[in-house]
């Protein structure tokens, strides 16, 4: 391979990222941070928009409720008819009867519950539980996006600092191979040496491009859970890197513990489902009770003869009230209360209490099983990170190792002490002691984020 060539590959593969970054600039590249993109996660995520849903049904059955519990329904009425045509009696004789009459009736009723053995009460509190729990299904299922989102962003700072070591690894193994050859040419290196640092420069170029392909492939899958199709058109920001353990707020287990059952948000949820139902027994147990209702309403009805004809002899009123007139005239008037209560109603009331109370079963086994799962959530996540802060201890050590260990071998190479091998083996461990301490830093951070979303406190 000669020296021009094998610029153009180092050339092309450090700066494949700025060419790129340039390209953007001159097609409106877009440059999303973190927040960027948690923003636009909950914006076109689909179980925000159906939990939205969720919470704007809950609260129309909540309105619905309150109805049916507190205010009286209205109901009008009104009908006119036009009757023309002979009618024939024969009770007391032979009477033929033809008429000509149109008439009308109108009606304004309006009835309020006054008890129902507390089906409404308890379905209003229902409605109001349920649509508390629908909104603290959304507020979780934000959360979760939140999270899911961040470890994908950081994953993607994590491909690029990758990329970033492998290119810098490549850059160093082109430029030992330039030297190797110009000492080779001269006789002051076996061409053994040229060879095999020839294969190690070709194993680091496809380092980086695999770690190339890897950032590519984690960005189409950020953008993906973003609902964007456009690789092109997005690129995401650097992210400083926040390797504080902060041991005050995460080194407690037991404190953490606690935390997450007092304030994670789908234990809340769990815990207003098992109060939802035990309204629904009240419920259904109020087939048991009676109900009473008030009723009133007003009553109005009247007609007008334009024909009257008895056995053939007009018996058509002189003088007929106007439809104008009659139409408060004739007003009716009546109230009432009324009382039901159901005897036996076929053990309708009894299964629903049944099915009521083994729903209520189910919800306390659904809340224990909601608060076994956040305990062990929370327990793994900081066995993660305890492990995290130890990896990043070991880490710092052994990249000081790595880097004294390669610069002394690589002195040595140069003097001829050591053999190309050692010297292979040197650089390929400074390489992934970098990429250790960063992935060490990196953990640090998302332990941490992860330690918040278990324990139900807002990702920072």
């Amino acid at each position: 391979m000669d020296n021009r060539f094998r610029h153009v590959l180092v050339w092309t593969a450090i700066f494949s990222m700025v060419g790129q970054v340039a390209q953007g600039q001159q097609s409106n590249v877009t440059t999303l941070s973190l927040q960027d993109v948690i923003s636009r996660g909950l914006s076109n995520s689909t179980p925000v928009l159906q939990g939205q849903n969720a919470v704007a049904l809950a609260g129309s059955q909540v309105l619905q409720a309150y109805g049916q519990l507190f205010l009286p329904n209205l109901q009008a009425g009104a009908g006119y008819n036009y009757a023309v045509g002979n009618n024939f009696y024969a009770t007391e004789g032979p009477t033929l009867v033809r008429t000509d009459r149109g008439a009308f009736n109108y009606q304004l009723t309006s009835s309020i519950n006054i008890f129902s053995g507390y089906n409404n009460l308890a379905t209003w509190k229902a409605a109001q539980l349920n649509r508390n729990s629908a909104s603290l299904s959304l507020a979780f299922a934000k959360e979760s996006i939140t999270e899911d989102l961040t470890q994908s962003y950081l994953q993607v700072v994590l491909d690029k600092k990758f990329v970033d070591l492998d290119s810098q690894n490549y850059v160093i193994s082109t430029h030992r191979q330039d030297q190797i050859q110009a000492l080779v040419d001269v006789g002051r290196r076996a061409k053994t040496d040229l060879y095999q640092q020839e294969a190690q420069t070709s194993q680091d170029h496809q380092l980086l491009l695999v770690s190339q392909n890897q950032l590519r492939s984690d960005k189409i899958l950020l953008l993906r859970k973003l609902r964007l199709d456009s690789l092109d058109s997005y690129a995401f920001a650097d992210l400083t890197i926040d390797d504080n353990p902060e041991v005050d707020q995460y080194g407690d287990e037991a404190s953490l513990v606690r935390r997450a059952l007092s304030d994670r948000v789908d234990i809340k949820a769990s815990e207003m489902n098992t109060e939802v139902a035990q309204w629904y027994i009240k419920k259904y147990k109020s087939g048991y009770l009676p109900s009473v209702s008030f009723g009133a309403g007003l009553y109005d009805a009247g007609a007008f003869f334009n024909s009257l004809y008895v056995n053939g002899e007009n018996v058509q009123p002189k003088y007929q009230e106007s439809f104008g007139n009659q139409l408060y005239k004739q007003i009716n008037g009546v109230f009432g209360v009324n009382a039901t209560w159901t005897i036996f109603d076929k053990y309708y009331t009894k299964s629903n209490v049944q099915a009521a109370k083994i729903n209520l079963d189910n919800a306390r086994i659904n809340l224990e099983d909601n608060k076994v799962l956040v305990v062990s959530q929370v327990r793994q996540a900081y066995g993660d990170y305890t492990t995290a802060i130890q990896q990043l201890h070991t880490a710092a050590q052994g990249l000081t190792a790595a880097q004294e260990a390669y610069d002394n071998i690589s002195g040595r190479y140069q003097q001829g002490i050591a053999n190309f091998i050692d010297l292979s083996n040197a650089q390929e461990v400074l390489l992934q002691a970098k990429q250790t301490a960063v992935q060490a830093a990196i953990s640090i951070m998302l332990q941490k984020r992860i330690l918040d979303y278990y324990t139900g406190h807002a990702l920072k």
